[in-house]
């Protein structure tokens, strides 16, 4: 009888067992740093550190849609396949998945307890109820009118919306069809009230309305996402992330389409009305508003809602001066760079998890509106002006990713705090 011969190197002889609780809070963690809206570079690298420290081979291939972990050595390996759908940015998640972590690394905390943790963050600590969505994206979307240079119509209009748009959200989140339309009907239901809201009050500007109304649908941060994984190497989580992208402008299109088909296109030639200056003053009361409604959005802890305050109005006082300086062609580029280094020095010295102040940083800068502006110049017959406005936004979101880059390659951050301390993790 011949005689098995391993030829693994005595070093790399380390199996992963299914029940190894190592392995079971890794694949957990995984699964919830994706649930929680992390992108998948960010998650990989995180997934692999803690891996090392932990001394648990293992390799990890993460798409907006799905992880792979395989756990072990060389050929003595363990996948383990996770269906995900796409998260969502959880700012709450985000903290506790935080606090968690550094309880293990800490060692109040076991890798059981903490997989136990994990397994019911949701029960635990869920998010906050739906109907709070209403009056959230209602702040937003007059925070954003007011950035825009709307005047009392357009407030009125795009606050409307906005809560029309929460509404659609909270039964969304109830009927899985409304859920999967959500775009559709919300882009639908906001042009038929800019229709009311011109015929009712008066000549109104459609283009600020709208798009201060679906502000928080439009793509532009998952655009600035898709970019920052194609530009870290992640070719294919960067365009499935893409694609995405492309099927929300689609799918808000396509509700726009349709209400324009039964109120008429001249809605958008008759409601163009000439924008107002901003006082100073309104850009604190826009920024409170819209740090309020993000941070309900995006389901930050109360605690948390300063942090995310300071963070708006951080990236609205810096997009304020670069534009009124010769640096505005570039403007998009410095506010990144500012804001990742901002972020990056809060999470190392005050302990506040880095995305709470980058996120929504970026959503106040990223260039969404502008994306769906084209659309809305398409539907005018205005191609030139509509192409101009998509590569406006294009440009704008390299320049973004530009800056977050070069922030990350100056100052490294992690979405978990202990992350730097991981030698204490055994």
């Amino acid at each position: 009888m011949s005689r098995r011969i391993d030829l693994t190197p005595p070093e790399d002889r380390r199996d992963a067992i299914p029940d190894d609780p190592r392995a079971i809070f890794l694949t957990t963690m995984a699964r919830e740093l994706h649930r929680a809206g992390v992108a998948t570079d960010i998650l990989e690298s995180t997934v692999g550190s803690i891996a090392h420290a932990i001394g648990l081979p293992v390799q990890i291939f993460a798409l907006p849609t799905y992880i792979t972990l395989a756990i072990g050595s060389n050929l003595h390996q363990h996948v383990v396949m996770l269906r995900v759908a796409p998260g969502t940015v959880d700012l709450r998640k985000i903290a506790i998945l935080n606090v968690i972590f550094d309880d293990l690394v800490a060692g109040k905390i076991d890798f059981r307890a903490a997989s136990s943790l994990l397994s019911d963050i949701d029960k635990r600590w869920p998010r906050h109820r739906a109907r709070y969505d209403v009056p959230a994206l209602a702040m937003v979307a007059l925070g954003v009118a007011v950035l825009l240079g709307g005047g009392t119509r357009e407030m009125i209009v795009a606050t409307v919306i906005g809560a029309c748009v929460g509404a659609i959200s909270a039964l969304g989140r109830r009927v899985a069809l409304v859920g999967r339309l959500f775009e559709v009907i919300a882009a639908f239901v906001s042009t038929l009230i800019v229709a009311v809201g011109t015929h009712v009050l008066g000549p109104t500007n459609v283009l600020i309305a709208i798009v201060a109304g679906v502000v928080v649908l439009l793509p532009g941060y998952s655009l600035t996402l898709a970019l920052y994984e194609l530009a870290n190497a992640n070719l294919v989580a960067g365009t499935a992330r893409l694609g995405k992208v492309l099927s929300t402008l689609l799918a808000l299109a396509c509700g726009a389409l349709l209400g324009f088909a039964v109120v008429g296109p001249s809605l958008l030639n008759t409601g163009n009305v000439a924008t107002e200056p901003v006082p100073g003053y309104t850009w604190f009361i826009a920024a409170a508003l819209m740090s309020v409604g993000l941070a309900i959005d995006l389901d930050a802890r109360i605690k948390d809602f300063a942090w995310v305050f300071a963070s708006c109005a951080v990236a609205l006082l810096i997009s304020h001066v670069l534009a009124l300086s010769p640096l505005h062609p570039i403007a998009p580029f410095i506010a990144a760079f500012i804001c990742g280094i901002v972020a990056s020095l809060a999470a190392r010295w005050l302990r506040v998890p880095q995305p709470i102040m980058l996120v929504p940083a970026l959503l106040v800068l990223v260039p969404g509106s502008i994306s769906y502006e084209s659309v809305l110049f398409a539907f005018r017959s205005q191609v030139n002006i509509a192409v101009t406005s998509a590569a406006n936004a294009a440009i704008a979101a390299i320049l973004l990713v530009a800056g977050l880059l070069l922030s990350q390659l100056l100052v490294p951050s992690s979405p978990l705090l202990s992350s730097e301390n991981l030698g204490r993790l055994r």
